[in-house]
């Protein structure tokens, strides 16, 4: 039985803690300690609970003084942080634990460090409702990384937007050779229910953006051209 310790908050009153929700970056595994709201919600009426939600020190958000036997849903709410949402969460405290860490996902307009390894991209149709001519964005499509296993580090997918575009940081391990580090061969895997899936193997070198210079057409064996992002920057040369 998991206890639940009690929080002074004031002289004369002590708090009981419900419910503790965790957000934390699913990329780096870190919290994410401000900018991110919640709500206790009513999944049957769609609408927030009255419930006051509070953040401690360590800047989870924390349910006091309800029963802790029951399902309790919060809704996530990212605001202007970059990453994904709403998101709904639903676990009993009596039963599942206290607290919930909730991993967030990066949209691809968030603010990346420039050191990680990232891939940039996005994702079409031209079969089904759109064309060879004008291809429908997929919105809503999982991209995930599959790296060589001898360098694979923590891996978290990825969402399509609304546009069909993506930013997947693919963890790697720093694999070292006599010349310096090693490209790692990896597979890319595109899916969502009742569509084509794809796969696509790339070469990635570490802490480096990549992109894809074209669409990846879940209809087609298309591929387009992958490198560096300072790679399409930079201006031709002439010979």
């Amino acid at each position: 039985m998991t206890t639940r310790p009690p929080i002074a908050f004031e002289p004369g009153r002590t708090d009981v803690v419900t419910a503790v929700v965790i957000p934390m970056d699913g990329v780096t595994r870190l919290p994410v300690r401000s900018g991110v709201d919640a709500q206790l919600w009513d999944p049957i009426r769609q609408k927030a609970r009255p419930n006051r939600l509070v953040r401690n020190l360590s800047g989870y958000i924390v349910l006091l003084n309800e029963p802790a036997d029951q399902d309790l849903t919060f809704r996530i709410v990212p605001g202007r942080t970059g990453y994904r949402g709403p998101l709904f969460v639903t676990f009993n405290p009596a039963r599942d634990g206290v607290s919930r860490v909730v991993a967030l996902e990066r949209r691809p307009d968030a603010a990346f460090e420039g050191t990680e390894t990232l891939i940039r991209g996005s994702v079409v149709r031209s079969a089904g409702t759109g064309s060879p001519a004008e291809p429908v964005r997929v919105a809503g499509l999982t991209v995930s990384a599959s790296p060589r296993a001898d360098a694979a580090g923590h891996q978290f997918p990825t969402t399509t937007d609304e546009r069909g575009g993506f930013a997947l940081v693919v963890g790697l391990k720093l694999i070292g050779a006599n010349e310096g580090p090693a490209p790692v061969t990896t597979m890319l895997r595109f899916e969502k229910a009742g569509l084509p899936v794809r796969e696509l193997e790339v070469e990635l070198d570490h802490g480096r953006t990549h992109v894809f210079a074209a669409s990846i057409d879940l209809d087609s064996d298309n591929r387009p051209q992958f490198t560096h992002k300072s790679s399409l920057e930079e201006p031709e040369h002439e010979e």
